[in-house]
């Protein structure tokens, strides 16, 4: 069976980044993230909730709903190596179902530098967008790229344009519409079902291969939808089987 090696502080030496509260399913790439970092810690667990309660961000789901009446927000990015353009996919839940979905790829090649990272900053910023559409106060959103977080916030140098613009764009957003923000950390391809449907929302926007792992979730979740609409843009990465499971309320 295989372990999850829970990371609260690390460091990519490919990326040149910090690796701050990451879970991965094997060795190898836990000693690539722990190995030389400073001040590196870890540990191995037999199950996820273990994991997340090392890392401090499990909390159980009914006490979260029990404090938060906003929407839920979950946002992906994936990258065309072939188009060299970045792609995105956003879901954005109420009371336990989704009652937005969205997906788009870029214009141009402009922001290929910053390959997926350029769709998550964009789901992240469209999420907001639809908070001051529908006048939302209290927004969650959910992340794997920890600078969707670090970047708002300040905690991380802003050195290129992107990040910049991005910055001030969040922050304006949530100034001016005295919006609540709650950024909140998950790994990619661990089972999280939405963020599994958005990763494959943005691939499938961009032209990239899915894994179709939303697929497998669904199969065994039934998941709640606003609209046809929404339905319909989920049957991009769904087979007719998953799509049964697709209530829509």
């Amino acid at each position: 069976m295989k372990k999850f090696y829970a990371i609260k502080n690390g460091y990519d030496f490919n990326k040149k980044e910090p690796v701050v509260n990451k879970i991965v399913r094997d060795w190898d790439t836990c000693s690539k993230l722990v190995k030389g970092a400073k001040n590196a810690q870890y540990k191995s667990f037999k199950t996820l909730e273990e994991a997340n309660i090392y890392l401090g961000v499990h909390k159980k789901k009914e006490e979260e709903n029990e404090k938060f009446s906003g929407i839920e927000a979950y946002v992906d990015g994936s990258f065309n190596i072939a188009s060299e353009k970045f792609s995105y996919g956003l879901v954005i839940l109420k009371d336990n179902t989704i009652v937005h979905a969205e997906n788009g790829v870029a214009e141009d090649d402009s922001k290929k530098n910053l390959r997926q990272i350029a769709g998550e900053l964009l789901g992240a910023e469209r999420s907001l967008e639809y908070a001051c559409e529908t006048e939302e106060k209290q927004v969650k959103i959910y992340h794997d790229y920890v600078g969707v977080r670090n970047h708002v916030t300040g905690e991380w140098q802003r050195k290129g344009i992107s990040s910049q613009l991005y910055y001030e764009k969040m922050n304006r957003l949530i100034k001016e519409n005295d919006i609540n923000v709650q950024f909140v950390k998950v790994d990619s391809h661990t089972g999280d079902l939405y963020n599994e449907i958005v990763d494959e929302l943005a691939k499938v926007a961009g032209g990239v291969k899915m894994s179709h792992e939303s697929n497998k979730l669904i199969k065994k979740n039934k998941i709640n939808v606003a609209n046809e609409e929404i339905k319909n843009l989920l049957e991009d990465i769904l087979g007719e089987e998953a799509l049964n499971n697709v209530n829509v309320k």
